[in-house]
């Protein structure tokens, strides 16, 4: 992704729509191979506390970041790294990225906006931007499977979350598998019904600037996964985060 084209999507989700499909950032065949593990988790960790029922169907997989090389290069990928950087700093934090299976006949999730707006009092700005969430599919989104519903601009709606209004807005998210959809995290939006036979597999990133606390922690990391960690993931993860605060409150200081 080149820098124009990086800074066309923060144009949407700052004074747009709050969000933008990004096509084709992974292949398909990658999308397969993350779906099937992800699906293996949710076999193997249907009794531990880190496989959470949201809502009724819906299941959220946590630390999948520690999965193994395709969803470290899922948090990593360059296209979805320009745009945070561009949104929130060239140090860019993670937040968070979980796996979220809605399984067939699953209820819609509740209405809300991203971490950590929901965990602070409805009115902010826009802008600056304290988070960016990513929404990947792992396999086509459609109105059948629960493409994610989202009202276009309430990013800059002030009130407090309206279910009334956001059925007045809202569409579903629709996308192939390797697409992803981007979004400021004020945006509104909900977990749709999967209406199909199959489980629907995306997988939830969290992007924040560095000085917003992560919304869970994603270690403990094991010493192999430390030892292959690229500089971008030890710098999302925060492995050196008391020197990039330093940085920034060195780079912030008026002599």
């Amino acid at each position: 992704m080149t820098e124009s084209e990086a800074s066309r999507v923060v144009e949407k989700l700052i004074h747009g729509d709050g969000y933008a499909l990004v096509e084709s950032l992974i292949d398909s065949e990658t999308a397969a191979r993350v779906r099937a593990r992800v699906l293996e988790e949710v076999q193997q960790q249907q009794s531990r506390t880190s496989a959470q029922q949201v809502d009724s169907g819906v299941i959220g997989l946590g630390q999948a970041v520690q999965w193994g090389p395709d969803f470290e290069a899922l948090v990593t990928n360059p296209g979805l790294l320009s745009i945070a950087r561009k949104l929130l700093g060239d140090d860019v934090a993670l937040g968070d990225m979980a796996a979220k299976v809605l399984m067939p006949g699953c209820e819609p999730g509740g209405l809300h906006v991203d971490y950590p707006y929901w965990a602070m009092d409805p009115g902010l700005p826009v802008e600056p931007a304290l988070m960016m969430q990513v929404i990947w599919m792992m396999e086509p989104f459609t109105a059948e499977n629960g493409g994610t519903w989202i009202a276009p601009g309430s990013q800059r709606w002030t009130e407090p979350l309206d279910r009334d209004r956001f059925r007045k807005h809202a569409s579903q998210a629709m996308g192939k598998a390797g697409d992803a959809v981007v979004s400021h995290g004020m945006l509104w939006h909900q977990t749709a019904e999967n209406h199909s036979t199959e489980p629907r597999v995306a997988i939830l990133i969290n992007y924040t600037q560095i000085a917003i606390r992560p919304m869970r922690d994603a270690g403990p990391f094991t010493e192999a996964f430390k030892a292959r960690a690229t500089p971008e993931l030890r710098s999302l993860l925060g492995f050196d985060h008391s020197k990039a605060i330093i940085k920034r409150a060195m780079a912030n200081r008026v002599k």
